[in-house]
């Protein structure tokens, strides 16, 4: 899950269950017609936020020792650890106690800051979790990438859920400012909604523009609807929060729901093109829960499928041959780099190349990460009941070894596609 969207997450979880003193603006105190909230609550609910997007600090881990694949190898470990959450919610509370102080904040005691914190990373760890990238909630213990494949990496449904609640609060705080703010979050919220059709559209996950219409009217009715006869003005921020964390939990709980049916249909699919299973996979695509795409491992090379449920009719399915063991293949995975994307990949395909100079290139594909053309890669075999419209994708993650004509190793690293 990107940064932003846990940060959003976290002050969904402070508001809602860290709230204080929360006064709507229906029942002003001290006849101030505002909502009010508890000094206390604002910094729990700011230390809430930080605690959501502190584990995604080890980031900056690659650039600062220049570390091409610790997206791979450092990114979700540490930082991410179920095991070492209570130490960095210590932590984080130790430096957090005399800062609050020194700025005159009032705050939370220490066992309260440790508690928040640990909330917030807790949100973040489990939301990890729930991708198909990989964390590694039980480091340093074991190093294994549990992904549970129920959300995209990035999932503006998610984010929208745990963002809408959040300002339709903000927009019933002051009643004499509620239409120029309604206004204005409508349609940045509709604006925002139409930037993720452009950014669907340009990495090959395009949707119907229609969708934005309809995702603007949700906004609309989310927003100004509970206006009528003043009713979301006496709705506490608190209240606003909890139905928006319900349903955010009603919504990765359907997640897994569906990523249940997709997993069987899955197994289906192999049962009827009689593959010889090694690992298999129903991995969630963008926009929304009804696109999947089934990864089917076999001794030859790996199965992709696309379908949407709840039909599980198959859409597009394209064979990835993985190439004869080599000297070059050999030599290849005794480099470091190589094994590191060897843990990372769940489903890896290996080519050799012969170039016009001389030189060969051995090169490594997760085929999770496929989204255009990866040119030689896969071979369109098409099957009964499986359309013939084939689309090839291009690998986000592939790794490149390149030999020159006496053996000799010249390069190796990310392959920078064009």
């Amino acid at each position: 899950m990107d940064t932003i969207t846990h940060g959003i997450v976290g002050a969904l979880a402070g508001k809602a269950l860290l709230a204080g003193l929360d006064v709507p603006a229906g029942f002003p105190l001290d006849r101030e017609s505002r909502a009010l909230s508890s000094p206390v609550a604002r910094v729990a609910i700011g230390a809430c936020t930080l605690g959501a997007m502190f584990p995604d600090s080890d980031v900056f881990a690659g650039p600062l020792l220049h570390n091409p694949l610790a997206i791979m190898e450092w990114h979700r470990n540490f930082t991410h650890s179920a095991v070492l959450l209570p130490l960095w919610a210590l932590l984080l509370a130790a430096v957090s106690i005399p800062i609050t102080r020194g700025l005159g904040w009032k705050s939370p005691p220490f066992l309260g800051f440790f508690a928040i914190y640990a909330l917030g990373i807790a949100t973040h760890i489990f939301l990890d979790l729930i991708t198909t990238f990989g964390t590694m909630a039980w480091s340093p213990l074991t190093y294994s990438r549990p992904a549970w494949d129920w959300i995209f990496i990035i999932d503006l449904t998610l984010t929208g859920i745990a963002l809408l609640p959040q300002l339709a609060a903000l927009c019933y705080r002051e009643p004499k400012h509620f239409r120029i703010r309604a206004a204005c979050v409508w349609a940045a919220l509709t604006i925002g909604a139409f930037g993720g059709y452009l950014l669907a559209r340009s990495v090959g996950y395009g949707f119907p523009i229609t969708v934005v219409a309809d995702v603007g009217v949700i906004f609309a009715v989310v927003i100004f609807l509970p206006a009528r006869n003043g009713a979301g003005f006496r709705w506490t921020r608190a209240a606003w929060c909890r139905v928006g964390l319900v349903t955010l939990c009603a919504y990765i709980g359907l997640a897994a729901a569906v990523h249940g049916k997709a997993l069987a249909d899955v197994k289906q699919f192999a049962a009827a093109q009689h593959l010889q299973v090694k690992a298999f996979s129903a991995l969630p695509l963008p926009p929304t829960l009804t696109h999947w795409v089934a990864l089917v491992s076999t001794p030859e090379g790996v199965w992709r499928a696309t379908f949407h449920e709840p039909g599980a009719t198959v859409e597009t399915a394209q064979f990835y041959t993985d190439a004869s063991s080599s000297d070059f293949i050999v030599r290849a995975k005794k480099l470091h780099d190589v094994q590191v994307f060897l843990w990372f990949a769940r489903y890896p395909v290996w080519r050799v190349k012969h170039r016009e100079n001389g030189q060969t290139a051995v090169e490594i594909y997760d085929v999770r990460f496929f989204r255009e053309n990866v040119p030689d890669v896969a071979v369109d075999l098409p099957q009964p009941n499986i359309s013939n419209d084939i689309r090839r994708r291009r690998s986000g993650f592939s790794f490149e070894v390149v030999f020159d004509p006496a053996g000799h190793i010249v390069s190796s690293g990310f392959n920078e596609e064009p």
